[in-house]
């Protein structure tokens, strides 16, 4: 069995991230969508919708019925599909861990959109899954396909890049916060939301826990009580003020001062720090990082990886007009400008 760690973390207070991220957009778009696209020798069409195709008198077609008859005619997506999840499951036996981060990935997905009017059901019939349990199974695919793009980073990038990387920068643990945000709005100035906090500050420092003082203000609609779990390998989607805030804290303290940020004022509380990482528990995450600049260079390294997968494996596709389809698609990927 090889095993491989991921570096992806969950992302928790998402009304402090710097910009709101619905990435859904990128696991369908991408991974659903981009196969498709590919393999029609079309780049850059953009993900499947609602959005209406074509009208007739008494009905019409949409993105998400289009996408199912393309589904029909253009099996190759699909054949790829079964081909790397019968080799990426042999080489990468996913952990407890990893299978749990997948079904939180999953019901967080399922959650934000229920949040845009989504049922369970018309999220998985609109993005093309017959059911959560394929759903799943095509993230399992996601997730061993990202192994093995590591993997593949890894023989490009320089063993000595990686430990610089490590001994260069900093580096820490996962830090655990809780922290009240009054809101600056146009409802509320900055002024007021200043003496708010400095307020909740006093109740603080007069005995109170940070957890009474949070359900006194529950119920308040300018202000938000959160969990928000980060490290160095997320901490560019949070806001800069709140990371510096946390990074000063140690166990069971919190800020003396509110903290500002573009949404407001917030008092932090730290729940808990963890040390920093050795390199050989970093190093994964590392090379994921470094990766990224490999990416912004060559848009289609992961495909390119992929290819590579298949011919390592020696797939070798019989039906001639499934084979020239495929061909002509890996073609148009080793070709592209990077």
């Amino acid at each position: 069995m090889e095993e491989n760690l991921s570096g992806r973390e969950k992302k928790k207070g998402l009304a402090i991230f710097k910009k709101k991220e619905i990435w859904i957009s990128g696991i369908i778009g991408i991974l659903i969508g981009a196969a498709i696209i590919y393999l029609l020798g079309i780049l850059g069409v953009p993900g499947l919708g609602n959005e209406t195709v074509a009208t007739m008198k008494g009905g019409k077609i949409s993105e998400n019925n289009l996408y199912k008859e393309m589904k029909k005619y253009y099996p190759v997506t699909y054949l790829l599909e079964l081909a790397d999840s019968s080799i990426l499951e042999k080489k990468y036996e996913l952990t407890e861990e990893q299978t749990q981060e997948i079904n939180d990935q999953v019901n967080l997905i399922l959650t934000q959109y229920q949040a845009y009017g989504y049922t369970e059901e018309t999220f998985l019939e609109e993005n093309g899954f017959e059911s959560k349990e394929e759903f799943v199974k095509y993230l399992e695919l996601d997730y061993r396909r990202n192994l093995y793009c590591l993997d593949y980073f890894r023989t490009l990038i320089p063993t000595e890049d990686i430990q610089n990387y490590y001994n260069e920068n900093e580096i820490y643990g996962e830090i655990n916060t809780k922290h009240i945000l009054v809101k600056v709005s146009n409802e509320v100035t900055e002024k007021e939301a200043l003496t708010k906090a400095n307020e909740i500050l006093a109740k603080l420092n007069n005995g109170a826990s940070f957890d009474e003082v949070a359900t006194e203000y529950a119920d308040s609609s300018t202000i938000i009580t959160e969990n928000v779990d980060f490290s160095w390998l997320n901490e560019e989607s949070l806001a800069e003020e709140y990371v510096i805030a946390s990074k000063t804290l140690e166990k069971d303290t919190y800020t003396k001062e509110a903290v500002l940020t573009d949404f407001g004022y917030h008092i932090i509380y730290c729940e808990n720090k963890t040390e920093k990482p050795t390199f050989e528990e970093a190093e994964n995450d590392i090379v994921e990082k470094l990766g990224a600049n490999l990416e912004a260079e060559d848009q289609y390294i992961r495909y390119k990886a992929l290819i590579k997968l298949r011919e390592e494996n020696n797939l070798k596709i019989k039906d001639s007009k499934y084979k020239e389809a495929y061909e002509e698609y890996c073609s148009e990927i080793n070709e592209a400008e990077e």
